[in-house]
C-alpha cells in the first residue's frame, strides 16, 4: 500500500510544473488551440510549452509549440504575419480534416507574412514553435485581406504614361452588378490614349485575364476588338479615347493572390531573311528561311517573299532558282495574327563560275632520268577566273602531288595553258608506267559544274 502511494505522488510530480519552471501556455496542445477571430493579435511565451506524441514535424523540428485555430464561415483571404516572433520560431499552416492525425500541410512560414485564401467551412491550424529551449515568443497577427483600391469601376486607377505596369492584391476583389465578362473578382484601370496605334495589354503575374472596353459606365461599356494570345491582347487605340482595362479571376488566383496588368505600345517585329547556299549559281535551287521574332509572342499569320526577279511565294521557307546571273533584292514580309508586320531585305548575288580542263597532254613514253613537258589547258566559261592547277602522278595505292601552278584564265577564250616539267623517276621505271592527273580549281569562288575539273591521262610507258 505504501509503495502504491509513493508511485501516485511521483506521477503527480512529473505531471505538474516543477518549482521555478513556467506553466505551459493555455494553447499548448492541439485540442486547446486558441481560436482566431479577425482581426487577431497574440503574443505567446513559448517557455513551458511542449509537443505532443503525435504532433507533426514539418518545416523544422520543434521541441515545443503552441496552436491557433481559424474556422471561417465564408471564404476569407487572410494575411498571416509572424514578423514580430523571436528568431528561430517557425509557423506551419495546416488544414484539418479531423484531429491532429488528419492534417493537410499548407505551408511554412519562417518569418514575415503570407496570404491564405481560407475556404469557408474549413478549419485551419497554425502551429508555432521552436527547439531552442530558451526564452522565445510567438507573435501572430491575422487580418482579412482588403479588396484592391481599384476594385470598383468608379475607382479605376489612371494609367499616366506608357509603358505601365501594376500589381494589386486580388484575393478579396469583388464583382459589381452589370460588370462585363464573368469573373469572381476584378480590378479596373483607365488609360486615355495620347496617340493612335496598336497597344499591348497583358496580365502580369499569372492566372489573370484582361479585357478592354470603352464607355463611361458599367452599363454602357463596349468591348474593344483585338487579337488575343494566351494572357496577351493587342488592340488598335485611337488618340483621345479613354480605355477601361479590366483584370479578373475565376477563383484560380495564384502568385500569392497578386494580379495586375502591363500596358505598352505593341512591339515591332524583328525579322531576317536568310538563304542558302550563300554563293548560288544559276544552276542552284536557293533555299530561303524566315527568321521572325515577336517580343509579344503572337503567332505568325503569313510570310510573303518577293525574290527580285518577278517570282514570289507565300511560305515560311520557300525555294527558288534564278535562271540568270545578277544581283537580286529579296523582300520578306512577315504578318502576325494581330496585323503587325515586319519586313527584311537581302541581296542574293548569283554568279555562275565555271572552268573546265579541255586538254591534258602527256608523253606516250619516256625514260627514267629524262625530263619532259606536261601541258594542262583550262577554259573559263563566263568570267575571268584565278585558277590553280595541281598535277599528280600515280604511285602504288593512289596519287601524290608533284606540282601546282596559278594563272588568270580569261573568259571565253580557246584556253590557257599550264605547263609543267617532270623528270621521270626510277620508281616509274620499276612499275613500267606512270599516270598523270590534273585537277583545276577556282580561287575564291565555287565552280558550279565541277565534274570537268579533273582529268586523268592515259598511262605513260617508262623504261
Amino acid at each position: 500500500m505504501r509503495s502504491a502511494l509513493v508511485f501516485v505522488f511521483a506521477a503527480l510530480a512529473l505531471a505538474l510544473p516543477s518549482a521555478g519552471s513556467a506553466a505551459p501556455p493555455s494553447n499548448d496542445d492541439f485540442a486547446s488551440a486558441a481560436d482566431i477571430s479577425l482581426p487577431f493579435t497574440a503574443t505567446t511565451d513559448l517557455e513551458g510549452s511542449t509537443t505532443e506524441v503525435s504532433e507533426p514535424q514539418f518545416c523544422n523540428f520543434k521541441t515545443r509549440s503552441v496552436w491557433y485555430r481559424l474556422a471561417p464561415s465564408s471564404t476569407t483571404p487572410v494575411t498571416i504575419d509572424m514578423s514580430g516572433s523571436s528568431p528561430g520560431v517557425v509557423m506551419t499552416l495546416w488544414r484539418s480534416f479531423g484531429g491532429i492525425n488528419n492534417l493537410s500541410f499548407e505551408g511554412c512560414l519562417f518569418g514575415g507574412s503570407t496570404i491564405l485564401n481560407a475556404q469557408g467551412g474549413s478549419i485551419y491550424y497554425v502551429q508555432a514553435g521552436d527547439s531552442s529551449g530558451g526564452s522565445a515568443f510567438a507573435d501572430l497577427d491575422v487580418s482579412a485581406v482588403p479588396p484592391p483600391q481599384n476594385d470598383a469601376f468608379a475607382d479605376a486607377k489612371d494609367v499616366a504614361a506608357l509603358p505601365y505596369s501594376d500589381v494589386v492584391p486580388m484575393l478579396a476583389a469583388t464583382v459589381e452588378t452589370d460588370e462585363p465578362a464573368s469573373f469572381l473578382g476584378t480590378a479596373w484601370w483607365a488609360y486615355e490614349a495620347s496617340s493612335s496605334g496598336p497597344l499591348l495589354v497583358q496580365g502580369s503575374n499569372c492566372c489573370g485575364e484582361v479585357h478592354v472596353y470603352t464607355g463611361n459606365s458599367l452599363a454602357a461599356l463596349e468591348e474593344v476588338a483585338g487579337t488575343r494570345s494566351f494572357d496577351r491582347l493587342i488592340f488598335q487605340a485611337e488618340a483621345g479615347t479613354t480605355y477601361l482595362l479590366q483584370v479578373g479571376h475565376n477563383g484560380n488566383v495564384c502568385c500569392g493572390g497578386l494580379l495586375g496588368l502591363s500596358l505598352s505600345e505593341a512591339p515591332s517585329i524583328s525579322t531576317a531573311a536568310m538563304y542558302s547556299p550563300f554563293d548560288p549559281s544559276s544552276y542552284d535551287t536557293v533555299q530561303f528561311s524566315a527568321h521572325v521574332f515577336d517580343p509579344a509572342a503572337f503567332p505568325i499569320e503569313s510570310v510573303h517573299w518577293d525574290f527580285g526577279d518577278g517570282g514570289s511565294a507565300d511560305a515560311f521557307g520557300p525555294s527558288h532558282r534564278y535562271l540568270a546571273d545578277g544581283d537580286y533584292i529579296v523582300t520578306m514580309t512577315a504578318r502576325m495574327v494581330d496585323g503587325r508586320t515586319g519586313t527584311s531585305w537581302t541581296t542574293v548575288t548569283v554568279r555562275t563560275h565555271d572552268i573546265s580542263i579541255t586538254k591534258l597532254v602527256v608523253p606516250q613514253s619516256a625514260q627514267a632520268g629524262k625530263t619532259k613537258t606536261i601541258t594542262v589547258e583550262v577554259r573559263a566559261a563566263r568570267y575571268d577566273e584565278n585558277v590553280t592547277v595541281q598535277l599528280w602522278r600515280s604511285i602504288p595505292g593512289g596519287y601524290e602531288p608533284i606540282g601546282s601552278s596559278v594563272q588568270l584564265v580569261a573568259a571565253r577564250r580557246q584556253g590557257t595553258s599550264f605547263t609543267f616539267s617532270y623528270t621521270f623517276r626510277p620508281e616509274d621505271k620499276a612499275v613500267g608506267k606512270v599516270t598523270f592527273k590534273a585537277v583545276a580549281s577556282i580561287n575564291g569562288a565555287r565552280d558550279a559544274l565541277p565534274a570537268d575539273n579533273e582529268v586523268v591521262a592515259l598511262p605513260t610507258k617508262v623504261s
